[in-house]
């Protein structure tokens, strides 16, 4: 009997797959739990539509990650921090402050996609990698300066 999976199962496959199942495996166990349906015309059309929508969606993020990436591109990043004597760094500047600073610049990026291997602990200018999407990734550059006048 050939089945769309409605969800992963395991051994069986991912969801929106078509597997031929035992017609005792699909009545038992696939059709209560709701994990696939029979595969009728009707269904396979509706699997090809929610893929499509899928792919419509992905392309939109996409387009939307790649616009943001742009306009990073194009942006300093300027954070004032407290320095002691000889021009060092109290703390560090985190991908948590980097976010805020995006944020009050009109930029709405989590903390999360910034990649900061190390927090910055020197002032000056340092380019910053944060990950929008997949494939796409913008360079940020943060100048870090001194608070003080």
């Amino acid at each position: 009997m050939k089945v769309v999976l409605m969800q992963d199962v395991p051994s069986q496959g991912k969801k929106g797959e078509i597997k031929n199942v035992s017609e005792g495996y699909a009545r038992n166990f696939l059709f209560p739990r709701q994990l696939a349906r029979v595969a009728t015309p009707e269904v396979l059309k509706e699997l090809a539509d929610q893929r499509s929508a899928e792919l419509r969606r992905e392309e939109q993020h996409v387009a939307e990650a790649r616009a943001l990436a742009a306009k990073i591109q194009g942006f300093t990043l300027e954070l004032h921090v407290k320095t002691g004597e000889g021009g060092r760094v109290f703390g560090a500047v985190t991908s948590k402050q980097i976010a805020e600073g995006l944020a009050a610049a009109g930029f709405a990026v989590d903390k999360k996609k910034i990649v900061l291997h190390e927090a910055i602990k020197a002032l000056g200018v340092t380019t910053v990698p944060i990950k929008l999407y997949h494939d796409v990734t913008a360079d940020l550059r943060v100048h870090v300066k001194d608070e003080s006048p």
